[in-house]
Order: C-alpha cells, then structure tokens, then sequence
C-alpha cells in the first residue's frame, strides 16, 4: 500500500506545570511535531518528534524541508512489509534527513503497517506476553530555585516517586538545597540524580560533583557542553568510580555512541527517540552501549503525549534493563492528551503496558479534535506524478 500524502502538524499543548532547564528557562507549552501518514486505502498512521534547536539543531522548519524534499518519493513507497519501511528510512537517513523526521515518519509507518495487517505493534516487533510486566517510571523535577520548589512539593505531594531526577542550575547552594527538600518531602530513600543539560564549565563540575557525591546524588547527566567531549572524557576518569557520567546531547547517533563507548568518554547514556531517529536506532545504540558495559537510561522531551510514550514502551521491552525510564506523563503535566487513553504513570510511577502491547496501532485512538485545536499550523504534503508536472509546466 502506498502512501498518499503526509500531513505535517506543529502542535503546541499547555502545560500544567511550568518547566524549565538549564538550555531552555521557561516552558508554559509542548512543542512536538505530528505527522499523520495517509496511505491510498484511507489507512492513516500516526507519528510524533519533539525537534529541539538546542540538541540536534532541528527545528518546526527544518522538518518541513525534509518533508518537501522526500514528498515525490511518497508515491513509490510501499508500507506492506516492516524491513521494506526500515530500508526507505536508512535512505531517506542516508540522504540527510534529519532524526526528528525519521523518528515521526518510522513511528507514523509502524502505526499504519500495524493497522494495515491488523495485528498489534508489539507481536509485528517480536514482543510476547510474556513482556507485559509492569513499568516503573522515574520523576523529573525541573529547574527550580528553593522558594518556587517549596510551593510545587505541596501539589505533587500525592505522588510517591522511587526515584527523581532534578534538573540541576550552575547555583551549587540552590542545587543542594532543592536535593534536601526533596529528601525531606518524598523520604530518605528517594533515588534522585541530577540533569545538568550542558550547564556547566569544567571547573564547576570538578568542584561541584564532589558535593553533589556527598549528597548521595551520584548521576549527572550532561554535566558539560555538547562538544566538550574531553572534558567529559577527564569527569568520566577522575570521578567514573563513584559515578555516571552521563550523555545525552552528546549522544545524536550511532557514530557518536561508538566514538563515546572506545575512548570512554562517559560511562551512562540517556536514549531519547526523537533525538535518536526512532525506535530502531535507539535499540541499535543501546545494543552497541550493551556490548562495552554502558548502561542506558531512556529519557524523553518534556511535554511528548502519549504516542511517543507508546514508542519508549516498545522500545524499553524490545531493549531489556535501563537505569531509569523517563516520561509517561501524559494528562499529568499536559492540559489535555491527543490519544484516548492518555499514557500516564500512577502516583507510584508505575504503569502497565498490557493495552500498548495488544492494541492494533500505536495508539487506541486518537482525539482528531483535541489534535485540531492544539495544532498551530499544518502543511500537507503528496507525492508528485509526472502528469501533474506535466500539466503545471504546460499551464
């Protein structure tokens, strides 16, 4: 079956908790890319990336031009067989496209390809009951000075988390102070490791990460800049013992991970879809990461809704242990989900994935209302035939 046109949608959700981090201050909104797959039999697959200028330097923009530059090899492209869609994205990859768009385009494809044969995702991607055990989900806390964090604890006091990851600022004192408050609040027993997001200097960190160890925090993700690999590299030999190391802007694709796991650069990776190009190059990564002893952790974009959470589910049982696992946070944090049902956590962090595993599809359903009123602009795309051309040429 082949495709008939893609739909390109910028949707923009509110958020119920402000979130900031060290590369982005303030976000009231989500900011994730929708692509809808419409095959010629009226099928229609659903994809979604979350394209960060400040991570692999995609932006709303620059998936649209991979869009138009791909759009006249739609109508050649067929969605019957699985290994058949994975080839045309490694050609597409090939030819410059960038992660995000790969990341929309494979989950939109998998999504039709699953409605097509109608048969559940998981059992086309080699999973089984026996992988529907229950997932425990992480916290994330972002970037707060400790006045503001007092005031959020008491709205998130009904939530019981086995481990937090605080988005961490370049104030030692404040980053210290938050790490007590959260200990107070959730209890000693609390996990918590610290996301720096490129915040640091190499001087702060070798002075910093010491502190932050004797605070019991010992998980520090992208404590310096993305290019800054032999800083990294000296944080990972002086302190790699006692703690994780951890890339994530860093980390943009399989290259990278092989040129990080031989030179020991860091000793932790944090996988995000989107940053990554999808589901199966971030199984390739963890796989690599396997290999050389490195743990992985999967993260996610603040503010993805629950398609790409159905993907890091897929990916977290095709893949096997990982440190933590971000998101799933579906109506908690966004003012309304485009899937019926939203893909949330419980108050524990737990959440099964009975429904993702059995479901025909990605999703249930989604919400083509909810997904109308929260996209910002939309562009559609079809495949060019040679009539047409012909025709526009002769006009």
């Amino acid at each position: 079956m082949k495709i008939a046109k893609v739909i390109f949608r910028e949707v923009s959700i509110p958020l119920n908790f402000q979130f900031a981090q060290s590369n982005n201050p303030s976000s009231h909104c989500s900011s994730s890319a929708i692509l809808e797959l419409h095959l010629e039999d009226g099928t229609i697959g659903y994809g979604e990336a979350c394209p960060r200028t400040y991570v692999t330097g995609e932006c709303m923009d620059s998936m649209r031009k991979d869009l138009q530059g791909i759009a006249p090899q739609f109508a050649q492209t067929e969605l019957d067989h699985l290994e058949a869609w994975r080839m045309r994205l490694r050609q597409w990859a090939a030819m410059g496209v960038g992660s995000s768009t790969v990341c929309a385009l494979e989950m939109a494809g998998l999504d039709a390809i699953s409605k097509l044969k109608q048969k559940p995702l998981a059992s086309l991607l080699g999973l089984s009951e026996k992988d529907s055990e229950p997932i425990l989900y992480s916290m994330v806390i972002p970037m707060l000075i400790p006045e503001k964090l007092a005031k959020l604890l008491p709205r998130i006091q009904h939530l019981k988390p086995s481990s937090l990851k605080l988005k961490a600022s370049h104030e030692l004192d404040h980053n210290l102070t938050n790490i007590q408050l959260l200990r107070d609040f959730f209890g000693p027993a609390v996990s918590i490791r610290v996301d720096v997001n490129a915040g640091w200097n190499l001087d702060q960190a070798m002075t910093f990460i010491p502190a932050f160890l004797k605070s019991d925090v010992c998980s520090f993700e992208q404590p310096l800049p993305a290019n800054a690999l032999d800083g990294l590299q000296q944080l990972t030999q002086t302190f790699g013992q006692d703690a994780q190391i951890m890339v994530d802007e860093s980390l943009l694709c399989l290259a990278d991970a092989r040129h990080i796991l031989e030179l020991g650069i860091s000793n932790h990776f944090n996988l995000k879809i989107s940053k990554l190009g999808g589901i199966f190059n971030t199984l390739a990564i963890y796989q690599l990461a396997a290999q050389f002893g490195v743990p992985c952790q999967l993260g996610a974009h603040f503010g993805e809704t629950s398609l790409l959470t159905a993907a890091g589910i897929l990916l977290a049982k095709m893949a096997g242990p990982m440190t933590a696992l971000e998101g799933a946070l579906g109506e908690f944090l966004l003012e309304k989900d485009i899937t019926k049902p939203s893909l949330s956590q419980a108050t524990d962090g737990y959440l099964n994935p009975e429904a993702v595993l059995q479901q025909v599809g990605l999703a249930k359903a989604v919400d083509e209302l909810v997904l109308e009123q929260y996209t910002l602009h939309n562009k559609e795309y079809k495949p060019y035939k040679f009539n047409d051309v012909l025709k526009r040429l002769t006009a």
